[in-house]
């Protein structure tokens, strides 16, 4: 391997076997997820992974799924949000799979294609942030009808409460998407709702297919595991310089940290212009020589700091993990996220471009 300074190491083999265990457990067919650069696994390597698993790929953006085509992906992309209507060349031109969220991008969709473009309607059942309102579905197909070239492949919703331990909400949002379907739907059509943690916890949402996300990652989204999911991802970095610091001495931006006595310290390679939070300044934990070491004063842009103990055999260049596992120890990025007070998705979708995947 090069010599890199901060490096994730991606496990595709585990991200396509929580896949194959995903759409084992649920029956149904598999729409992977792999916004966000694969929810920061790096998207090109992971979809060639999942290609003998997945059934569709779904996106965020018109660029993303171009991306995908450009590196010869040529299973449907469904992109989950909705288009503008001077993005309709894009997306006939690369054969994406758009959803249709408005009238006005419906029209310009149908307006500039030479051939059938299927299309996704997204119903808005209670997340409301996007998508046709339940109470308006019925309409708006009828008049999605009159559009010749538009081919109404599937309907879906998106859930807003599966990860929550009160799932109240996500029974009347399905209620509300089954009304919807019972007028809309001649059968033939592709449904789906099932987030990651709707597939793993609520039969009720499965449909035709599921839309895990997070989960293919190895990440649970919420308390279920019904099945064993693998962490893909490790984020490493190294020792950049070590040594002492006196008692009452303090250490980075701020001084914020006083040492209560000589204390040994290091610097490691990773900061906040990496994506490492710098919430994590005097909380956060990492992997030193199979070892936990406190982060002590501020994370800075491009470097840390972390308390040693006298007898602690390390170097300069060391290894040191921040998420993943080194000798007994690990560190989850769910632990990270609740020290940083956020949640893994934030976590593995902020790690920066200057952080190279191998």
């Amino acid at each position: 391997m090069d010599y890199f300074r901060t490096y994730t190491e991606i496990d595709l083999g585990a991200i396509r076997r929580n896949a194959e265990a995903i759409k084992a457990y649920t029956r149904k067919r598999l729409i992977a997820v792999v916004k966000a650069d694969a929810y920061g696994h790096s998207v090109v390597p992971v979809t060639e992974a999942l290609r003998s698993v997945a059934d569709i790929f779904a996106v965020a953006t018109i660029e993303e799924g171009v991306a995908l085509r450009q590196a010869g992906i040529r299973k449907p992309i469904l992109v989950l949000f909705s288009s503008f209507p001077e993005q309709a060349e894009q997306i006939a031109e690369h054969e994406l799979t758009p959803t249709i969220g408005d009238w006005e991008f419906a029209d310009r969709l149908n307006d500039i294609a030479s051939k059938t473009v299927r299309v996704h309607v997204n119903i808005n059942t209670g997340m409301n942030r996007s998508g046709v309102c339940w109470t308006e579905a019925e309409q708006f197909l009828n008049r999605l009808k009159t559009l010749p070239r538009l081919d109404v492949e599937g309907f879906f919703t998106h859930l807003s409460t599966a990860d929550e331990t009160d799932k109240r909400f996500v029974f009347v949002q399905l209620d509300r998407f089954s009304s919807v379907l019972e007028k809309i739907s001649d059968g033939s059509e592709l449904i789906h709702a099932a987030n990651s943690a709707a597939a793993l916890a609520i039969p009720e949402a499965y449909f035709d297919a599921v839309r895990p996300g997070l989960s293919l990652y190895g990440v649970y989204p919420a308390s279920e595991k019904p099945i064993k999911l693998e962490p893909a991802l490790t984020w490493k970095t190294r020792i950049g310089w070590m040594g002492f610091i006196s008692e009452g001495e303090g250490v980075s931006y701020g001084l914020t940290y006083k040492a209560p006595r000589e204390t040994r310290v290091a610097m490691v390679q990773v900061g906040y212009g990496d994506g490492y939070p710098r919430a994590l300044s005097g909380v956060g934990e990492v992997l030193i020589d199979g070892a936990r070491r406190p982060i002590i004063g501020r994370v800075c842009m491009d470097v840390s700091v972390v308390r040693l103990e006298p007898t602690d055999n390390v170097s300069v260049g060391d290894e040191v993990v921040l998420i993943g596992r080194q000798g007994v120890s690990e560190i989850t990025v769910d632990e990270l996220a609740h020290r940083a007070g956020t949640i893994s998705y934030e976590i593995l979708t902020q790690i920066g471009k200057r952080v190279k995947q191998v």
